[in-house]
């Protein structure tokens, strides 16, 4: 179990100052990533197709590509 969750399984009015400071810093920093608006990281998409040129359009049309 990590630190955090061990302070909430505790009695609240039996946490020391030392405790609550943890609790709190860590739910600010929670906070601080939800306004960062933080996600899960996305694989990258493959690369994004670029439309043909004219010219290769044309080279197509006439069967030489």
């Amino acid at each position: 179990m990590s630190e955090l969750s061990e302070l909430f399984d505790r009695d609240p009015l039996s946490l020391s100052d030392q405790d609550i400071a943890k609790v709190i810093t860590r739910m600010r920093e929670a906070q601080a990533q939800y306004e960062l608006g933080a996600r899960a990281v996305v694989a990258p998409k493959g690369p994004k197709l670029t439309k043909p040129s004219k010219a290769t359009e044309l080279l197509k049309d006439l069967g030489l590509e």
